[in-house]
């Protein structure tokens, strides 16, 4: 096993490094520890192999005009030597005159940090995440919402808003108050879309499943309505990413309940 751990034999994902710079030692020694760890060698990137979970070592003097074109495809750039090109964002710059050891270091830290990516969402991150692509399959035309029901880091449930089961879609015209282009907060009396916290809930019921000391996620925060059927089914946190419009009520509910509420705003 190398010292990057299993990524490079698993072929989780495919890395191209691009090592520019004039020939010298430091390069040769740079190029070859990558080809110990099980990098193959890349002379076109016109070419690639067609095998997707290679790592690949693209070697060149200069830079291509075309440098963007390898930055969009996700060329890891690294310049051996001072850049020619003051203005290309490389990833790494190494002097000739570094020390081998040195250089190795500063390599091996640069790749490890890309084959790992970015961190692992947390939590709020991950399951917000989930309610937002819950709220895609919406069919209302006003506003489309998400909901997920987790319990023990486990989702139980999901929802979204949209007419209930077995009716005509609110996008074909199966909500009057939509349908209708009402204003927020008007004709509520005529709206036969359900909620997607609702939905959540509900469908846990439908399906058995408690949903008894569990934490709601909802892509907008439940109106007062959502918000007594929360307290009712036993629900004890409700984390939302954006405020719904007429909240006060509904914030002093949970509040008086002694249900915890908090904002968790996606970037």
């Amino acid at each position: 096993m190398d010292r990057f751990g299993v990524e490079l034999g698993k072929g989780i994902c495919r890395m191209i490094i691009g090592l520019f710079g004039e020939d010298s030692p430091l390069i040769l020694a740079l190029q070859n520890d990558l080809n110990e760890k099980g990098f193959g060698a890349c002379r076109s990137t016109q070419d690639l192999p067609r095998d997707q979970s290679q790592h690949l070592v693209f070697r060149k003097r200069r830079l291509p005009p075309d440098w963007e074109s390898l930055r969009e495809a996700g060329m890891v750039l690294v310049c051996i030597g001072e850049p020619v090109e003051p203005a290309v964002p490389f990833d790494l710059v190494l002097s000739p005159r570094q020390s081998e050891v040195e250089a190795l270091a500063n390599l091996n830290r640069l790749v490890r940090q890309k084959l790992t990516g970015s961190p692992r969402p947390s939590w709020d991150e991950y399951f917000m995440r989930i309610a937002q692509v819950a709220s895609m399959r919406s069919n209302c035309i006003k506003r489309k919402v998400g909901a997920v029901v987790v319990k023990d880091r486990r989702i139980v449930s999901t929802g979204y808003n949209g007419t209930p089961r077995g009716t005509r879609n609110c996008n074909e015209g199966g909500c009057p108050r939509c349908s209708g282009l009402a204003a927020s907060g008007t004709r509520l009396d005529e709206c036969l879309c359900s909620h997607a916290e609702e939905n959540a809930i509900t469908q846990a019921a439908y399906h058995g499943t408690s949903v008894k000391d569990g934490c709601l996620y909802s892509t907008f925060s439940p109106c007062l309505m959502c918000a007594k059927m929360v307290i009712n089914s036993g629900i004890t946190e409700v984390v939302f990413n954006m405020g719904y419009p007429l909240n006060d009520s509904t914030f002093q509910l949970f509040e008086e309940a002694g249900i915890a509420i908090r904002e968790y705003r996606l970037i």
